[in-house]
């Protein structure tokens, strides 16, 4: 037991210093010279802590009430391992997580988008969503069997932001076909 646990510290240290190493060799710009960066992203903002904080019990008791995140989380059949792990963790989180897939997969009550095609399943899968549950949810979070999510935390930086306008987070899809 005693070696499980040295080696698990073992590779929680070495991973974080190669993650230091990749972060600080990410900032080296080779080439550049004094040429301005145009940025193509905004610089996002959770609420002020403080403010957060001025809130009383039954505001925020109403709030997380009012406030609800439904997880759509695309996965494949061959990834059944990930299934569970994202099921028995952070979805638990969510207000309601469902899984998009490919195919049935009963043992997960997957919902079936016929396709393999990743941006289709994803585009069927927030338009299922959304036709479903526009009334019940405020926001919609698309997810990877991958990830790893804190709700919590994305429900802190959503309290910013009016979820009767558009907003996304993270990156384009650019594959597939547009409809």
């Amino acid at each position: 037991m005693l070696s499980e646990s040295s080696s698990f510290l073992k590779g929680v240290m070495l991973g974080s210093i190669f993650c230091a190493l990749i972060t600080m060799l990410g900032h080296i710009r080779i080439g550049h010279g004094n040429r301005m960066h145009h940025h193509e992203h905004h610089h996002l903002q959770a609420p002020n802590k403080e403010d957060i904080l001025k809130i009383s019990e039954d505001e925020r008791m109403e709030l997380s009430k009012s406030f609800r995140v439904y997880c759509i989380i695309l996965v494949k059949p061959k990834d059944v391992s990930l299934w569970a792990a994202v099921k028995e963790t952070w979805t638990k989180h969510c207000d309601k997580a469902e899984f998009f897939s490919s195919e049935n997969v009963k043992v997960f009550e997957s919902i079936n988008m016929d396709t393999n095609d990743m941006w289709l399943m994803m585009r069927k899968a927030y338009k299922y969503a959304f036709e479903k549950y526009r009334d019940q949810y405020n926001w919609f979070f698309l997810a990877r069997p991958t990830t790893f999510a804190i709700i919590e935390n994305l429900k802190y930086f959503l309290l910013k932001k009016d979820p009767s306008q558009p907003f996304y987070l993270g990156h384009t899809i650019k594959s597939g076909d547009l409809e």
